[in-house]
């Protein structure tokens, strides 16, 4: 398991880094569709009323148009997303009334999808969008995804206290710890590729929030899993699950980073 994982960790970060430093915005914004297209398609035939074809259609649909404004919109636009998506999604129930059999669930249903999946990740394109864009969506996985394994192995081989069994059981102290080590590893290394980057205390604060928050997604995603009766989301990365299993922390960890960067001045939308 151990070797299928981290086997797949490599393969992803040899695509995912060339597309995100030399696609820009552009390659963004195609992984971005990508990713959220499956994390759409695997919430979908998790969540009872949305597991007919034409509910993931139509979900995969308004996930699509989402991301498309995330890409093309100007800033000042966007607090309309979240505004008009579920006018939108009633609209499309009101028209498909009589194809569509539990309407209020399915409404339901595919509101909370695009509002958990689509346009957390989709902040990943306003990070891609700022000066120094494409370090900030590194930055976010960086960060990220080396807590996570560090997170994986300190808990492995020296965890002991539980964090929280009812939700998830695997989740101890040491994993906690160990995964802010490797938070702030991560960070470091970006400041040394990056020195365009805010300072050190800038930078450090990010870091911290994102160290508390990103865990709080994996926990999320671990009690919807369970609420739901499944074990993982999908089978598409060999040795992490679904798509969605491994997006849970950016979830928060995208959105977070381009608010605080944004409300403290630290950049500019241009």
């Amino acid at each position: 398991m151990l070797k299928t994982r981290i086997i797949t960790a490599v393969i992803a970060v040899l695509i995912l880094i060339p597309v995100i430093i030399w696609g820009g915005v552009d390659g963004v914004a195609l992984l971005v569709a990508f990713f959220s297209s499956m994390a759409v398609w695997e919430l979908s035939r998790s969540l009872e009323s949305l597991k007919s074809t034409l509910g993931r259609l139509l979900t995969l649909g308004l996930g699509l148009a989402v991301v498309c404004c995330f890409y093309r919109a100007p800033y000042a636009a966007l607090p309309a997303v979240p505004v008009f998506v579920p006018l939108a999604v009633l609209l499309i129930h009101l028209f498909l009334y009589s194809t569509i059999e539990k309407t209020i669930p399915s409404t339901t249903e595919m509101i909370f999808v695009l509002g958990y999946a689509v346009i957390p990740i989709s902040h990943a394109l306003l990070l891609a969008r700022l000066d120094h864009g494409s370090a900030w969506v590194i930055f976010v996985l960086m960060v990220v995804s080396l807590g996570d394994a560090a997170a994986y192995f300190a808990g492995k081989n020296l965890g002991r206290h539980k964090i929280t069994s009812a939700v998830s059981p695997s989740k101890t102290l040491e994993g906690y710890v160990g995964g802010i080590a490797g938070n702030f590893v991560g960070m470091i290394i970006m400041k040394i590729l990056v020195p365009g980057l805010p300072g050190i205390a800038v930078l450090a604060k990010l870091t911290l929030i994102l160290a508390v928050l990103a865990p709080l997604g994996d926990l999320c995603a671990s009690a919807l899993k369970r609420r739901i009766g499944i074990k993982d989301f999908g089978g598409g990365l060999p040795g992490h699950g679904g798509v969605m299993d491994r997006a849970d922390a950016l979830i928060f960890a995208f959105p977070v980073t381009f608010h605080y960067l944004f409300i403290t001045g630290n950049v500019v939308m241009p």
